[in-house]
């Protein structure tokens, strides 16, 4: 037997059964002539001395699957045994895989890798000595706690910390780090010197961990960036941070967004940017802060000297609020970014910011959307615009704007020379309006996006925006989405595009085009060269602008994307437009939802497919597509290389159609999405797809819904579910699945180690079926959303279900909403 480990030095071995050992050599040197020396530390295996009848032993189990490697084999004389030295290996081949070459690597992305402790640990090992590791992303990968292990993956990665000189990164978000983690992480921050951004998004530190951080804070020299976002922080840990930021001279960017802080909290952070010489990105997004929060960093502003950016959207600032930032911005010389939508500001307090543009000269982003702004506060910001010469980016959508506000922003563009974007969108804007910005544009040189989607500009304000496009040079991006446009106002637009050289997006979706105008626009597509995406969903462009455009496209060389959406086009127009995908080598994605192609229509696309190299999208969504159109897109698809979202959803396909497709998957390697919503699908239909799944390696979204599925093509599902790999999203909401169907899937999710969303809402699916999917969740570690609305479980399911959700290895959301 020691020759048969003398062989095997260097290879790699697994454990397919539980093995203990001893943490106390003097005590395993009592038992056989062999002594296993395994190259272990804390965390590997579970410590069950306490449950054993001779705790001095210190037993160790290993579970089965452990994997290890023979380093070395001697014997020893003085106790007349044979050592053999094992090390051992991460479970995750993945893993593995990168830290056979980690001595090669620079950055290492683990993101949703299924780690557990002894995989942690490993890497954890290696991490200390490492020399050129330079960024370890662990999105995502919370560890097991199968061990019952005194410390965490966390704490073993913080010990690696302490070691290693090279480590600059570390993403640690979405996992269950905890107070314990947290102030492991605080402990190496205090001796590391070389990590300089640390990612702990959404890992439940809480207060107590906050402050673990804060005392880091104060001596470490060298993290510039730390997030701690989304992580139940309230006031007292973030008071401990302000104190932090006090002493600390290397902290720039500090995200505290979507936290439960309230004014109590933001003063201490404001004081402390009294202070503070080095912090320039402070993030509070989703926070509690009012009036008297603000008031207080409006008052660390007039001080501060280094804060760049300042995000404080969503939170509870008023007028009183938005006055006080507003002084302090007269006086402060170095904010760029302010962050202000989503909060309770009215024309006063906006008044009183824009007022402060007239002084200020840094901030160059200004989002005053949605804070019920008019013509009064715009006119204040026309009149600031004037006079300031930094910001780019001004954000006044969904306010009280009527021709009078825009006339004034008007006025000022012919002055301003930085703005390059302007969003305008669901004001009161008419023609009036729409001309006086045209007449702008004749003289300004830097606005580049110009958003008046939900206005009323008409065919007249068009035909001045049209005209001055034969004129401008920087605009790339025009929305008039919903503007009561008709063929006039497009057949101006599509005239000036024969001429412009710089508009690469143009949106005139939901307004009153006809054939005429897409005509007009088929012309301009033969000769434009600089058009990308072309929007005219909810027109009513019919086969006769279908065609139109068709012909251009088989000239055009830059178009990528076409929206036709609900169009009124029928296979007469598809016919034409899939002649001209056979030519076309730009087109990417094109969207036909919602006309009225049927088989005829979708054989010709299916001919296109098989000829075209480009497209990547087609939406099909809401057409009369059955058995003959459905067989030749899915034949086309065992042909076609380049398609990656197909979506069929709420035609008339049935059994037949979903086995034709199930045929296609079995071949096509690149198609990663899939809808069948809103069909007539039943059982058989879904054993078919079963079966495709347990051989297509590229799918990661199926869409099932609202189709007639049960549970035995539920059981199918979940068969192919135990062997595929790669499909991350199951949507199966709105079918006829009971209890039987939701256990098939329930033990499926006990071993299916990919899916990460699925969706069981509104089915039958009671307390039996719940205790199932609760089991599955206590083992699977890659679920993070359970969709379970609308069905029939009562408090004995919804209690498994979150017993289960303590267990569960990844942080997860169960949907329970609307069940009994």
């Amino acid at each position: 037997m020691i020759e048969y480990y003398k062989k095997a030095i260097g290879t790699k071995k697994c454990w397919f059964g539980f093995t203990s050992t001893s943490k106390n050599r003097r005590k395993a040197q009592d038992f056989g002539n062999t002594l296993f020396i395994v190259d272990i530390s804390f965390l590997s295996g579970l410590d069950i001395s306490q449950y054993s009848n001779f705790p001095q032993e210190e037993e160790v189990l290993f579970p089965a699957g452990t994997k290890f490697q023979i380093n070395h084999v001697e014997y020893d004389e003085q106790q007349n045994k044979h050592n053999i030295y094992i090390k051992l290996l991460a479970k995750n081949n993945i893993l593995q895989q990168q830290l056979d070459n980690i001595d090669s690597m620079t950055t290492m992305n683990m993101e949703k890798s299924d780690f557990d402790d002894i995989d942690i640990e490993i890497l954890s090992q290696r991490i200390k000595n490492n020399q050129t590791v330079t960024t370890l992303n662990l999105t995502h990968n919370p560890s097991s706690n199968v061990y019952d292990s005194q410390t965490s993956g966390a704490e073993a990665l913080a010990d690696a910390l302490k070691v290693n000189q090279t480590l600059t990164t570390l993403d640690l978000p979405w996992n269950e780090i905890s107070v314990k983690g947290a102030e492991a992480l605080s402990d190496a921050l205090k001796v590391n010197r070389t990590l300089t951004t640390l990612n702990c998004q959404r890992n439940q530190i809480s207060e107590q961990g906050a402050r673990a951080l804060a005392d880091a804070i104060k001596v470490n020299r060298t993290l510039i960036t730390l997030n701690l976002s989304d992580n139940e922080i309230s006031d007292k840990g973030t008071e401990a941070l302000g104190d932090a930021l006090k002493v600390n001279r290397t902290l720039t960017t500090l995200n505290l967004s979507y936290n439960p802080i309230s004014d109590q909290g933001g003063e201490p952070l404001a004081d402390a940017l009294k202070l503070n010489r080095s912090l320039t990105t402070l993030d509070l997004i989703h926070n509690q802060i009012s009036d008297k929060g603000a008031e207080r960093v409006a008052d660390a502003l007039k001080l501060n000297r280094t804060l760049m950016t300042l995000r404080l959207l969503g939170n509870q600032i008023s007028d009183k609020g938005a006055e006080a930032l507003a002084d302090a911005l007269k006086v402060n010389r170095t904010l760029t970014d302010l962050y202000l939508f989503q909060n309770q500001i009215s024309d006063k307090g906006a008044e009183a910011l824009v007022h402060a543009l007239e002084f200020n000269q840094t901030l160059t982003t200004r989002n005053l959307s949605q804070n019920q702004i008019s013509n009064k506060e715009t006119e204040a910001v026309a009149n600031a615009l004037k006079v300031n010469r930094t910001l780019t980016i001004l954000d006044l959508h969904n306010n009280q704007i009527s021709d009078k506000g825009t006339e004034a922003l008007a006025d000022s563009l012919k002055v301003n020379q930085t703005l390059t974007t302007l969003d305008l969108h669901n004001n009161q804007i008419s023609a009036k309006g729409a001309e006086r910005l045209a007449d702008a544009l004749k003289v300004n040189r830097t606005l580049i996006t110009l958003n008046l989607s939900y206005n009323k500009i008409s065919d007249k304000g068009t035909e001045a925006l049209a005209g001055i496009l034969k004129l401008n040079q920087t605009l790339t991006i025009l929305n008039l989405h919903a503007n009561q446009i008709s063929d006039k106002g497009a057949e101006a637009l599509a005239d000036a595009l024969k001429v412009n050289q710089t508009l690469t997006t143009l949106n005139l979706s939901e307004n009153q085009i006809s054939a005429k105008g897409a005509e007009a626009f088929a012309d301009t597509l033969k000769l434009n060269r600089i058009l990308t995406t072309l929007n005219f969903c909810d027109d009513e462009i019919s086969d006769e602008g279908a065609e139109a455009l068709a012909d251009a496209l088989k000239v055009n060389r830059t178009l990528s994307t076409l929206d036709l959406r609900r169009s009124r086009i029928s296979n007469k127009g598809a016919e034409a437009l899939a002649d001209a995908f056979k030519v076309n080598q730009t087109l990417t994605t094109v969207d036909l939802f919602g006309n009225g192609i049927s088989d005829k229509g979708a054989e010709a696309l299916a001919d296109a497919l098989k000829v075209n190299h480009t497209l990547t999208t087609l939406n099909v969504y809401l057409n009369r597509i059955s058995d003959k159109g459905a067989e030749a897109l899915a034949d086309a698809l065992k042909v076609n290389q380049t398609l990656t979202t197909l979506d069929l959803g709420n035609n008339l396909m049935f059994d037949y159609e979903a086995e034709a497709f199930a045929d296609a998957l079995k071949v096509n390697q690149t198609l990663t999405t899939l809808y069948f919503c809103a069909n007539q699908i039943s059982d058989k239909g879904a054993e078919a797809l079963g079966d495709a799944l347990k051989v297509n390696q590229a799918l990661t979204t199926l869409d099932l819904s609202s189709n007639q599925i049960s549970d035995k093509g539920a059981e199918a599902l979940a068969d192919a579910l135990k062997v595929n790999q790669t499909l991350t999203t199951l949507n199966c909401q709105r079918n006829q699945i009971s209890d039987k169907g939701a256990e098939a899937l329930g033990d499926a999710l006990k071993v299916n180690q990919a899916l990460t969303t699925l969706n069981l809402s509104e089915h039958q699916i009671s307390d039996k079926g719940a205790e199932r999917l609760a089991d599955a969740l206590k083992v699977n570690r890659t679920l993070i959303t359970l969709n379970l609305s609308y069905n029939k479980i009562s408090d004995k399911g919804a209690v498994a279900l979150t017993d289960a959700i303590k267990l569960h290895q990844t942080r997860i959301t169960v949907d329970l909403y609307c069940n009994r």
